[in-house]
């Protein structure tokens, strides 16, 4: 009875230490198990954050005033403005078109390449009709940029006031299937809101003409306009980041002249010069004279070399064709090329000192002072275009 009774009591003993095990385990499965839960809800609400957090992101950077933009003090408003668009608008370029103040447009593009420029420059501005933006379409055959597909489609709207002047401001995109939606309108209409009032002052649309005045003598600009053209010549410069040179040039022995043949040959003589200048000149210079035998050039586009280059020009014509009484008249000429801390009075110094230097060193000589500017286009590009002249690539 005993035996039994032992027996008995180790299986109770086995079956409760099974059954504490397997309470035991389940314990612990069950613990497992609403961690597991836990954490895949702990991971959920991470991502949801994570996402929320991105989506205000996102919405912030898409919505955020745009006077924290900086545009009123940006050098390169209607560059940065093109940056802006294509950001805003995830667009692949952009393009701005401004008539100018002599009609020739005005071009700046970012993401482009020549063709495509060309192509959508030629286009020329559409007519609104009162909508606030224009979708266009294009066939796909205008050469892209090395490895991307061609422009597909892009939304236009005017960049500036009707009564400033005709403009418009377009994001493209190379995908055949983007649609420009309305958001992307709101977005283009709120960057033009702040991008307008310095774009229209950096390209002085406002302002009538800086050139009021001419040499009664010769019917060049004279010296009130130099300092006006050369100050806004130095602003368009930098805008475009394209180069600008300053020729000075005086006449040799001009008071050794006047001895000889009298004033009043004299300012024949001169009067002929300034003729035989504005000829050999490039269509877009500004040619000045600034008192007695001193002649100045402005040429925007130019680098110093250029600039040269036309001296010699002037040079050779004035040896080859004698020029009345006076015979063959010699002149001498001092280059400057805009520098990045240049204004207009240290840039027309620097070309006064070299051509010091060039009457100093002998007649009929030019002395070249170069600049420091940068003249690639990381960017893009803004340029005044003459009729059926090609523009640059953005």
């Amino acid at each position: 009875m005993t035996n039994w009774i032992a027996a008995a009591a180790i299986v109770l003993a086995a079956l409760s230490v099974v059954l504490f095990v397997l309470a035991i385990r389940r314990l612990l499965t069950r613990q497992a198990e609403v961690t597991a839960t836990m954490l895949r809800r702990y991971d959920d609400r991470l991502a949801g954050f994570a996402q929320t957090l991105n989506d205000s992101l996102t919405a912030f950077q898409r919505s955020r005033p745009m006077a924290t933009l900086e545009l009123e003090d940006d050098p390169e408003p209607m560059v940065r403005a093109l940056e802006l668009a294509r950001e805003r608008t995830a667009a692949d370029g952009a393009i701005a078109l401004v008539t100018g103040s002599k009609g020739a447009p005005i071009v700046a593009t970012v993401g482009l390449s020549e063709s495509e420029t060309n192509h959508i420059a030629r286009m020329g501005f559409p007519d609104y009709r009162g909508a606030r933006a224009i979708e266009v379409g294009f066939a796909g055959d205008v050469a892209a940029p090395d490895g991307e597909p061609p422009v597909r489609s892009g939304l236009v709207l005017p960049l500036l006031a009707e009564e400033e002047a005709k403009s418009l401001l377009g994001v493209l995109t190379r995908d055949r299937d983007r649609r420009f939606s309305e958001e992307d309108v709101d977005q283009l209409q709120d960057l033009v809101q702040v991008a307008r009032p310095p774009i229209t002052r950096a390209l002085n649309l406002r302002e009538p003409d800086v050139v009021p005045e001419l040499d009664l003598l010769t019917n060049l600009l004279d010296r009130q306009s130099f300092t006006a053209v050369l100050e806004r010549e130095i602003l368009r410069a930098r805008l475009a980041h394209h180069p600008l040179a300053l020729l000075l040039i005086d006449v040799d022995r001009l008071t050794w002249l006047n001895a000889r043949i009298g004033i009043l040959a004299a300012d024949g003589v001169l009067l002929e010069l300034a003729k035989r200048l504005r000829a050999v000149a490039h269509r877009l210079d500004y040619v000045f004279r600034l008192g007695g035998g001193r002649f100045a050039v402005a040429r925007p586009g130019s680098e110093d070399g250029d600039a040269a280059e036309l001296f010699r020009a002037f040079q050779a014509e004035l040896g080859g064709h004698p020029v009345g009484d006076a015979g063959v008249v010699s002149v001498s000429g001092g280059v400057a090329e805009l520098s990045t801390r240049d204004d207009a009075e240290s840039l027309a110094a620097r070309a006064e000192t070299a051509l010091a230097e060039a009457k100093a060193g002998g007649r009929g000589t030019v002395v070249v002072t170069g600049g420091d500017v940068e003249h690639a286009h990381p960017n893009g590009t803004l340029r005044q275009i003459a009729p059926g002249e090609r523009v640059l690539e953005g």
